[in-house]
């Protein structure tokens, strides 16, 4: 009996472990510019607008569907038809609701479908990083990143020691990866069109002032800045290496 009791006190131990959490919401106190910046797309900025309109058109179809989904009654014109021919009187087509069943299947679809278009956004949304800053140590304190999302209003977001933090290379150069300890998914971090201490920068500019600043854990190659053939002058790709 007390050997179960140990092994039930070490696995609600390692549950508490795994499930802990070093996230601690807060607001940014500028004195400088942030280290990073970046304009959440249109549609993340919108992400409850869009959610509002998600709703209305999902109902809509739900009601639509339910109370209006009919199908053609036959009304015996074919049979009248054969019985008197030309003469056969004719009467106007009449419809009538599909089964239940059919109405209900097609509704809890729309109902999905408008749940995981809502469900999408939102996800996305908290997980767009805008705003990143390293914070010094302070008292027993290590260093820390402070990062805010798309949802975040004003100067608000999230603390994170960074130690407990991991950045990850994406998909190209033009985005990283955020992760932290004990907390479900990652983070997003866009370098297009980003702000560098309040200077627009390069997506090569920016990921390089952040792993100066870093200090952290990375993983990935971490691929080093593309050569640009000697004999273009001027134009995008000259401009996209500064």
């Amino acid at each position: 009996m007390q050997s179960a009791l140990k092994r039930t006190s070490r696995f609600s131990q390692l549950f508490r472990l795994r499930s802990a959490k070093f996230g601690v919401p807060s607001t940014l106190v500028e004195t400088q510019p942030p280290l990073f910046q970046k304009t959440s797309p249109w549609w993340a900025r919108w992400a409850w607008g869009l959610i509002a309109c998600d709703v209305f058109l999902t109902g809509s179809a739900i009601e639509l569907t339910y109370k209006h989904w009919s199908t053609l009654v036959s009304d015996l014109e074919n049979s009248a038809a054969k019985l008197y021919g030309e003469d056969a009187p004719t009467k106007p087509k009449d419809y009538a609701l599909r089964p239940s069943w059919q109405r209900l299947g097609l509704c809890a679809a729309h109902l999905t479908l408008g749940a995981g278009v809502a469900a999408a956004l939102l996800v996305t949304q908290v997980r767009l990083v805008r705003t990143i800053a390293i914070l010094p140590p302070s008292g027993n304190e290590p260093r820390r990143v402070f990062i805010q999302c798309a949802h975040n209003f004003k100067k608000n977001g999230i603390i994170f020691p960074i130690n407990k933090c991991t950045l990850k290379e994406g998909r190209n150069e033009t985005e990283m990866i955020f992760r932290a300890t004990g907390e479900r998914g990652h983070w997003h971090i866009g370098l297009e069109d980003a702000i560098v201490r309040g200077q627009p920068a390069s997506p090569v500019k920016a990921r390089a002032a952040i792993l100066a600043d870093w200090g952290g854990k990375r993983v990935g190659h971490w691929t080093p800045k593309v050569t640009v053939d000697s004999r273009w002058k001027s134009g995008p790709v000259r401009r996209a290496e500064r």
